[in-house]
């Protein structure tokens, strides 16, 4: 997955920039989606990669290439990402 991700808060200052799949995953969901795949509640570094992965993709599938899209606008539970006030920033998609 070559996605890049510029995520910007109200201020529009940049508070994620970098590959898709190093977006800051919460360990709380890490734990969560690892025990819904695997029924393992301490994810092996295997386990970890898919969840974030998974956990990506699916964030992905609604921030079309080349448009902003404010969080409060994506139909997901956003809250498996480490950043604050998640539903008020703007995700811009790069590949």
């Amino acid at each position: 997955m070559k996605a890049y991700l510029v995520i910007k808060n109200r201020d529009n200052t940049v508070v994620f920039e970098g590959k898709a799949l190093t977006l800051p995953i919460k360990e709380d969901a890490m734990k969560k989606k690892s025990m819904e795949v695997f029924r393992d509640p301490d994810p092996c570094i295997i386990h970890q990669s898919y969840v974030t992965q998974t956990l990506v993709e699916s964030l992905l599938d609604y921030i079309p290439k080349g448009i902003c899209v404010l969080g409060k606008d994506i139909p997901l539970d956003l809250s498996f990402i480490a950043l604050e006030d998640v539903l008020h920033l703007s995700f811009y998609r790069k590949e």
